[in-house]
């Protein structure tokens, strides 16, 4: 069997178009469309061994476990998803902080699945108060023209009595005024606001002389996450991607080598899987052991 018909069987089984190809091997569509038609004027070799190493890489990819990080029903995330309910049904701005990587915007992406009249926001560093009301609109299907104040009388007006959920995620990179526009959408529209992010966000929304009562006094529930999930929480994640977590040495290894980080963990089980696939051998305490030599602490 040729290289190119090993491609050609390969796009066929994964559904890949000639555009994934050319990218995935560095060429131009025009390349990869003469070169499966055996019309290709060029270095037929070159192309030959490009399109080898991402056959390879494909089967590679086959052979590993595939380990998908999803949402898990933990003590945590419970918690969090009754935050967010309260929030919904009672119309009140709650908050959900907790350092990085312990699910929190897994919690959000759930219930907003769950909530077809949830609307989540994941907020970047670049956010200002115009850019938030901008993608509010954008979710509300309204217009993104006029100035600060007209742009947010269209979201109260469309929002206003709606008994919808609006949710920000990494909340703490909003600026004060954003996070104002976002206290007075609530007032007005009397929607429930839930915000969520790194700890700092509790400072940015009480001021650092706690100058912002206006807009603090306003929270009803706020729950820390902390800096760690308990371990019944990290096991539970666990034998949700790996069966070998079931084993108890297997699990409290992973606890320990995750410092109680869900990220963390996604990365040790990932790896520990493909490990113990490719050498075909059961995951093991001390396999976690190693590769958590590997992970930045």
């Amino acid at each position: 069997m040729t290289i190119r018909t090993e491609l050609t069987e390969l796009m066929e089984r994964k559904g890949y178009s000639q555009t994934q190809v050319a990218r995935a091997v560095g060429k131009s569509v025009a390349v990869i469309n003469q070169y499966l038609q055996d019309k290709y004027a060029g270095d037929v070799k070159s192309i030959d061994q490009l399109v080898s190493g991402f056959i390879a890489r494909e089967a590679e990819k086959e052979k590993s476990q595939r380990i998908t990080a999803r949402y898990i029903q933990t003590v945590t995330s419970r918690k969090g998803m009754e935050v967010l309910k309260l929030a919904h049904l009672d119309g009140e701005i709650n908050v959900i902080n907790g350092d990085a990587g312990l699910g929190k915007t897994m919690i959000l992406r759930e219930y907003a699945a769950q909530n077809k009249d949830a609307i989540l926001i994941e907020a970047d560093p670049g956010y200002t108060a115009r850019v938030v009301l901008e993608e509010l609109c954008n979710r509300l299907g309204l217009s993104k023209r006029g100035n600060m104040h007209e742009l947010s009388e269209a979201c109260i007006s469309a929002l206003r009595d709606s008994g919808r959920l609006l949710m920000v995620d990494e909340a703490e990179n909003l600026p004060y005024r954003a996070l104002e526009t976002l206290r007075r959408i609530h007032d007005k529209a009397g929607i429930g606001v839930v915000l969520a992010g790194m700890p700092r966000l509790i400072i940015n929304l009480k001021g650092k002389r706690g100058e912002y009562k206006q807009l603090y006094s306003r929270v009803g529930l706020a729950l820390s996450i902390g800096d760690a999930l308990p371990q019944e929480d990290i096991t539970a994640i666990a034998c949700s991607m790996l069966q070998d977590a079931q084993n108890e040495d297997v699990s409290d290894a992973l606890f320990r080598a995750s410092h109680g980080n869900a990220r963390r963990l996604f990365k040790l089980v990932r790896g520990v899987s493909r490990y113990s696939s490719i050498n075909g051998q059961a995951v093991s305490a001390g396999a976690v052991r190693k590769f958590s030599e590997m992970l930045i602490n």
